[in-house]
């Protein structure tokens, strides 16, 4: 019980600081993925040959 008496006053400051950080970085990583989705599924239509609407082609665009 001492030894968590004597980091809780390190260890508060440093979990709130790495709870928005995290949470950026999830983030980051989300909006990653669904772009990779995004162009693997515009290249799979791509490869049969099929017409790429243009609510895809939109959606990339509008990330950048």
């Amino acid at each position: 019980m001492d030894w968590l008496t004597t980091v809780s006053p390190i260890l508060i400051p440093i979990v709130a600081l790495l709870i928005p950080i995290v949470g950026i970085i999830a983030g980051a990583v989300l909006k990653v993925q669904k772009l990779q989705l995004l162009h693997e599924t515009i290249r799979a239509l791509s490869a049969n040959g099929q017409q790429i609407p243009q609510e895809l082609l939109d959606k990339i665009l509008d990330k950048k």
